[in-house]
This record gives structure tokens, sequence and C-alpha cells, in this order.
């Protein structure tokens, strides 16, 4: 049997990834490619011949999949699978799809608090600036978390720790959830409140919805117009869950004072002009990317395939 990371070279960036990997090599032929992009052509000759593949960041479209005579079954290394390819057509071909439980919610957390930080306080512009030798506190004039109000939207794993990070810090803390958390209540002060009234009071909005047909769009045009001049927009979800074409308009016009982007339509984008605006920080995905995070990510998805082999009859 061949096995196959076609965009994951399991031994970088992880702890003992030889390690993790070690019980697949029971079964067959083990390949692993580094996690770059890559070409659909580059795609389809990596994964032929294999019987299971693992995939991260690249998007193999259809006709590759049915290139792939000999795949059985294909390992997301993450969670949101549905984004990367078309599910139902690997089922009708008799291929099945995984993806992982959670497996770094504190990194991406940590992440969005830096987003914070660096958006209120417009670190990445004056960095921008001295690099180009330019010298002005002109625009620079930042705002304190502890004098802030941030919206959560969607306190699950990562929104929770978000919401106890920037409480903890000083700030209020409102939040939208279709299931209210007791504890971010009771032992964070957070007051939950519907997604209009979060847009309307918040001085930093900050997502973090899973991405399904029900939130797909959710963020639009008529929610983003809601939100408080000068105020901050976070995205650390999904992109399919925002309108970037009205935030981008809002931020080109003074309504949103700044915005922080880790994910995109396309990775790499193909429209790549709501990152090049000035009052931006766009980021290439990577609030995942920590070394604890990208073991673990390893681990689960290995124990997946496992399963599978085990079980597969």
């Amino acid at each position: 049997m061949k096995i196959v990371f076609i965009d994951q070279d399991y031994r970088a960036n992880v702890r003992d990834g030889e390690g993790i990997v070690a019980p697949l090599m029971e079964y067959g032929d083990v390949v692993g490619y580094d996690d770059r992009p890559c070409s659909q052509e580059t795609l389809g000759e990596r994964g032929h011949g294999a019987e299971v593949i693992f995939f991260k960041i690249n998007q193999p479209g259809n006709d590759i999949i049915d290139g792939w005579t000999c795949l059985k079954f294909m390992q997301f290394i993450g969670i949101g699978y549905s984004n990367y390819l078309d599910v139902p057509h690997c089922n009708s071909r008799g291929i099945t799809v995984r993806g992982i439980g959670e497996y770094g919610s504190n990194s991406v957390a940590e992440f969005a608090l830096g987003f914070i930080l660096n958006a209120i306080r417009g670190i990445s512009l004056a960095d921008r600036r001295m690099k180009d030798k330019i010298w002005t506190l002109d625009g620079m004039l930042g705002r304190e978390l502890a004098s802030s109000t941030v919206g959560v939207i969607g306190t699950g794993a990562v929104g929770a720790l978000v919401a106890r990070k920037v409480s903890l810090l000083g700030a209020g803390v409102i939040a939208c959830d279709i299931c209210k958390n007791r504890e971010l209540e009771e032992k964070y002060g957070v007051r939950y409140a519907g997604i209009e009234t979060v847009m309307r009071e918040a001085d930093v909005v900050s997502v973090h919805l899973k991405y399904t047909p029900e939130t797909e769009g959710m963020i639009s045009r008529e929610l983003l117009g809601l939100m408080k001049r000068g105020s901050y927009f976070i995205n650390t979800s999904r992109a399919q869950i925002v309108d970037y074409a009205a935030l981008e308009t809002m931020l080109g016009d003074g309504g949103i004072a700044g915005a922080a982007i880790d994910v995109h339509y396309g990775e790499p984008p193909a429209d790549w002009s709501l990152a090049h605006l000035e009052n931006v920080i766009a980021t290439p995905h990577m609030g995942y990317y920590t070394e604890a995070a990208n073991t673990n990510m390893l681990r689960l998805s290995v124990e997946s395939v496992l399963e599978y082999l085990r079980t597969r009859g």
C-alpha cells in the first residue's frame, strides 16, 4: 500500500514526526512532501497510486481526484475539510474523507489576541513606516484594550479562550452564540446578546464561527454596516463567513478603522486588494501554526487513518 502526505513533510515543524508516523509504516510505504502550495499537476503526480492520502493546504480538484484510481481514503490534516475539496464527489467514488477535531484552539486564540492588540495600536503600520524611514505619529493614535469592548462572535473552543484572555486584560466582552457559555458569563462577566447588538456596541469584533452552510456569508454587508465608526474587525475563522467585498469598501471609506485577517478566499488568494490596504493586517492562514498545534494535528490525523486501516476489513 502507498500512503502519501501530498503537502506535508511530517518531519518538519512537529515534535517527533517520524515517531508519530511510524505505525503507518506497518501498512505500507509512506511518502511525504513539503507544504508549499503547488500545481494541480504536481498534486496528481504525488498522489498517483496511493490508497491513502493526507492533505493540508492544497485543494485537489475533481479531475485530479478522478485520476487517483487507487484512492480509498483522504485525511485532512485539520478542521473544515469541505473547504478544500468536493466531498460529495469523493463519496460518489467510494472515497472516505475525514478531518480531525480540536487540536490547537489556544494557538488560534493567542493569534487572535495578537491581532487585536496589533490592530488597536497600529503596530504593523508603524513597523512598515519605520522600514520606509518614515518617522511620524500621524494617524497612529491608538486605543487601550482595557477601555474597549470586544465582541466575540462564536464562543466555541477558540472564541471562549479569546473572551477569557481579553477579559483578563481588562476589556469588556459582549458575545453572540446560539449556546451560551455559563462560565464565561459567571466568571468572566461576558454579556451575551444578538449579533446585531454585538456589531453595534463592540470596539473590536472578532469572528470565531465554524464554516457551515448556515454560517456562509453570515457577516454580511448589512451587519458590517452596523459597526461603530473607528472600530476594528478580526477574522481568524474562515473567509467564506464574511463579505470581504463589503469589508474592503468600509475600510476604504473610513467606516471601520482597521481589520486583521488570517483567512482568505482562495489560499493563496486570487484577489490581493484587501490584503494590500494600509489599514489591514493580513497573514497567510497561520493562526494555528505553532509546533504544539502542528504536532497535535499530525498525531490526530495519523490516529484517524490508523482507525480506518484497522477496520477496513
